[in-house]
């Protein structure tokens, strides 16, 4: 076709020009003969001819040759080096972010692309698939998008087809034209590689992964059990089961900073309430022991203000907290109730004034001093449950069980009551 078009191009030409040339010779002509000339081959031919007034069409750009492609690798665990590394859509620095990851969090490494590692999808993820594509949690269709999420303009983060099983779609509270699914096991989002060193095994980020799973469902049971005690009276609540499945969280599982965060703040919310359940018991029985005795009325006020917390006091639980299980350790793991009723029996009765000891010093023994009547410290006092600033200047009787002194001048005990 190309060699027909460029001899019809040629004898055009030769035709044109005889036409302009109506006044040369004959001979002129017949140097051009119009049925015999041989085409020449295509590689020396001349261009074919195009007219001026006619554009001559691009070339098409050349395509650029692609990046390196995406490698995979024996999957291993990374351990994030920084904080706020960012995890990405794409191996791009200008790709959407997915997810800010912190120090010391686990990702699961599967491959590479030149300066980014390619990691699973984090916990939690989610994704979405429109709902027409699925029956019976089974894909019909082929390569069905699958978006970060439910909104046709949202990343693809893969595809699936035809017979692709889901497992646990939900529809999307978002948009329920859309499933909300777990991401594809083939999803894959990417991390600078500077920001990643390796942990170890893939079994790794997987003991890691069980042993949060294990701290959660325990912080959740315990924090649902307190809610289920706090509704029973003061005498059934199991104080201690409560504060053992809290501190379980804080000491065992010390690796996950946020959830022990968390069962020390709820510990704390739990101590609080049920004080209050107990200052409301006792005051209900004090009452209840007057109307019926017909003895003199007790100043409740006055043992409120006595048994009231302090930020003073909770100050003081860590060490408490602290002796009890040291001491549990080695008494068969019994309770807090157990522990201060072997402290009762060793406990023993100082008289005197109450003095607040303000002197900012580290490791002191106490917050307050009792003095006997000839002014000479008896020794240093402190409690979690008697607020000793209510009887700063009077003269009491307080039953006190003995504590380390941390070198200073006096004894130091801690107060269990006041009579």
């Amino acid at each position: 076709m190309s060699k027909f078009f460029t001899y019809f191009c040629a004898s055009l030409c030769v035709y044109s020009a005889s036409a302009l040339n109506a006044d040369a010779p004959m001979e002129t002509m017949i140097d051009f003969p119009l049925m015999e000339a041989a085409p020449l081959p295509v590689e020396e031919s001349a261009p074919a001819f195009i007219p001026p007034f006619i554009e001559e069409p691009k070339a098409a750009p050349k395509k650029v040759a692609d990046k390196a492609p995406e490698i995979s690798v024996n999957p291993f665990t990374g351990r994030i080096k920084a904080r706020k590394v960012r995890m990405r859509l794409r191996p791009d620095l200008d790709s959407r972010i997915i997810k800010e990851l912190t120090k010391n969090d686990l990702v699961t490494v599967t491959g590479e692309k030149e300066d980014f590692w390619a990691v699973e999808a984090p916990a939690g993820t989610k994704a979405y698939i429109f709902r027409s594509f699925v029956l019976d949690n089974v894909v019909e269709g082929n390569r069905v998008n699958v978006r970060l999420e439910p909104s046709l303009d949202a990343p693809v983060l893969t595809h699936l087809s035809t017979g692709d099983k889901i497992e646990n779609p939900t529809i999307s509270p978002i948009n329920p034209k859309w499933l909300e699914i777990a991401p594809p096991a083939k999803t894959k989002f990417y991390i600078a590689k500077e920001y990643i060193e390796y942990a170890g095994g893939p079994e790794v980020k997987a003991q890691m992964d069980s042993r949060r799973s294990t701290a959660e469902q325990l912080l959740d049971a315990t924090a649902l059990l307190s809610k289920a005690e706090l509704l029973k009276s003061y005498e059934e609540v199991d104080f201690d089961r409560i504060v053992k499945g809290y501190k379980t969280v804080i000491s065992d599982f010390s690796e996950f900073p946020e959830l022990a965060e968390h069962a020390r703040d709820s510990l704390a919310t739990f101590q609080e309430e049920y004080l209050h359940k107990q200052i409301t018991h006792i005051e209900s029985k004090q009452a209840d022991q007057f109307a019926t005795t017909g003895s003199k009325k007790i100043d409740l006020q006055k043992f409120e203000n006595i048994s009231l917390i302090t930020d003073k006091m909770k100050s003081w639980s860590p060490i408490e907290d602290a002796l009890y299980l040291s001491w549990a350790n080695i008494n068969d793991n019994k309770s807090q109730k157990d522990y201060y009723e072997e402290q009762a029996l060793a406990a023993v009765e100082l008289t005197g004034l109450v003095e607040p000891y303000a002197s900012i010093v580290k490791s002191k023994p106490g917050d307050f001093i009792l003095r006997d009547s000839k002014d000479v410290p008896v020794g240093y006092v402190y409690s979690t449950t008697v607020n000793l600033q209510s009887l700063v200047g009077k003269n009491v009787k307080l039953i006190a069980a003995p504590r380390p002194n941390n070198n200073f001048a006096f004894p130091a005990y801690y107060v269990l009551s006041v009579e």
